[in-house]
Parts: C-alpha cells; sequence; structure tokens
C-alpha cells in the first residue's frame, strides 16, 4: 500500500461500532483512482478484450421532483373547516425518544446518495490534491447486506478505469472490487436497473448473466490492461484502499442506522 494511503487511514476517523451479524443494512462510498505514472518494474499483458464481469446494476440516480407553478390552478370550489380537523392523539404526542428511535424507516437502496450526505468529503478533497493522482465517480448508497448470491455487482465507474463493486455477508463482511482499464471491459456485460434485480430477486434467480456479445464489436486490436481483481474481508465503519500501480478503488461500509455519539 502506498505511505500515502497509510497516513489517510490515520487521519479519517469513524465510529468504534463493532459488527452485529443481526445488521442487514449498510452504506457504501467509493471512489475510482487512476495513477498518471506506474513506478514499479511490473509487465501487463495487452489482451483484445475483457470481461469485466457477466451482469452489473446501475444505480439510481436521485432526482428531485419539478413543479411548474405557473400551470397549477387551485380549484374555486376547494374549502377548508378546521373544525372537522381530527385532534391528533395524545400517546402520539408523548412518545419516548426510545419509542422514536424504534420507528426506523429503511433507506432506498441502490440509489445515489446526494454528496451533502456522504462521510468521505473531506478525505476525498485531500486525496485528490495529491500529485500524479487523478480520483472520480466519488458516490454512496444504501443497500442491504445479503449473502454473495444474493448481492450484484455495482457498477462504480464506466470511464477509463472502469470498476465494479460486491459488498456482501459471508461469515463476516466481504468486499469484491473489480477494476479494469484498457480495452473496453464493459461491452458485454448486461446492466440491469434496481426493478430489474428486484423481479430477478423475487424470482430466486442468480446474478449472473451475460449480455448476448455482437460479433461485429469484436477487435484483433490489442491493448494493455490493467486489472485490479481482490476480495477481502471487512470491518464497517473503516475506510479501505483496494491497491494497484495504475487503477484504485477506495471504498468505505457503513452500519445504518448511525449510532449517534454521546
Amino acid at each position: 500500500m502506498s505511505p500515502f494511503f497509510k497516513k489517510i487511514a490515520l487521519l479519517s476517523t469513524f465510529s468504534s461500532i463493532l459488527f452485529c451479524e443481526e445488521q442487514s443494512v449498510i452504506k457504501v462510498e467509493v471512489a475510482t483512482i487512476v495513477w498518471d505514472e506506474i513506478t514499479v518494474d511490473e509487465s501487463f499483458d495487452a489482451v483484445s478484450n475483457y470481461q469485466l464481469v457477466k451482469e452489473a446494476l446501475v444505480l439510481e440516480e436521485y432526482q428531485e421532483p419539478e413543479f411548474n407553478f405557473e400551470t397549477l390552478e387551485l380549484d374555486s370550489n376547494i374549502t377548508f373547516d378546521f373544525n372537522f380537523l381530527e385532534i391528533i392523539p395524545e400517546f402520539l404526542e408523548n412518545q419516548s425518544n426510545e419509542e422514536k428511535e424504534e420507528q426506523i424507516i429503511n433507506p432506498s437502496f441502490f440509489r445515489v446518495i446526494e454528496r451533502s450526505e456522504h462521510e468521505l468529503n473531506g478525505t476525498m478533497r485531500r486525496i485528490s490534491e495529491v500529485d500524479g493522482l487523478e480520483l472520480n465517480n466519488h458516490k454512496s448508497w444504501y443497500q442491504p447486506l445479503g449473502s454473495e448470491q444474493e448481492m450484484p455487482y455495482i457498477l462504480v465507474s464506466s470511464e477509463d478505469n472502469q470498476c465494479v463493486i460486491k459488498v456482501f455477508q459471508s461469515r463476516y463482511p466481504r468486499v469484491h472490487a473489480k477494476c479494469a482499464m484498457g480495452p473496453d471491459a464493459l461491452s458485454s456485460v448486461s446492466l440491469i436497473n434496481k426493478s430489474e434485480y428486484r423481479i430477478r430477486e423475487l424470482l430466486g434467480e442468480d446474478f449472473d448473466r451475460s449480455k448476448a456479445i455482437n460479433e461485429s464489436e469484436n477487435t484483433d486490436e490489442e491493448e494493455i490492461l490493467y486489472l485490479l481483481d481482490e476480495q477481502r474481508r471487512i470491518k464497517l465503519d473503516e475506510f479501505h484502499y483496494f491497491d494497484h500501480p495504475k487503477v484504485g478503488l477506495l471504498v468505505a461500509v457503513y452500519k445504518f442506522p448511525k449510532k449517534e455519539e454521546d
């Protein structure tokens, strides 16, 4: 690991919450890295094509609803009689804090979270200032923490550093990160949306399908393939760097709901 990221790991402050086997919802935050220069004496294979994974889920983009108030007309027949409004029951008004804390609603899964809700904005900003490094695709989302068979690969980047990530629960939480740079590694990958994922989940089908390959898209031209393919056991509420001489991936996985500090 680069000495720089060893320092970043010390700078990053995370709560020391221990993992609980009953935890089923997590918050994932990632960013991709491309190094301008390769500083190690290592050779890389040249290939004409490569498939990163068979199937990956594309995160849903959050869109705020738009209202055109110029076209809205208030019906003149609508009236409000406040005498007929029901009184709020007293037991709802006097709920204890403990009762309120129990009413936790799970967030929308596999939807990009607004940047203001990221945990690592400051850390990512410091990393992006490192010379010779390009940081992109900083994003975050919520998802269930299911088994390896139940969880899909998530498409993180379709740019030069094409990355997918799978976060799942084995005996412990694990992350499988795959990044490729060189030949297009996504051309034969079947990209699914959240609705397709839900249908597949209900039917109990495996997330391991390939898109039909168009033979006319095949080429004999070879390019150097920079490939990162690593799976590791993780602890929640920690910062992880998946290292490679040319490409890299930053990952943090948090418990949900976040425990409030005393």
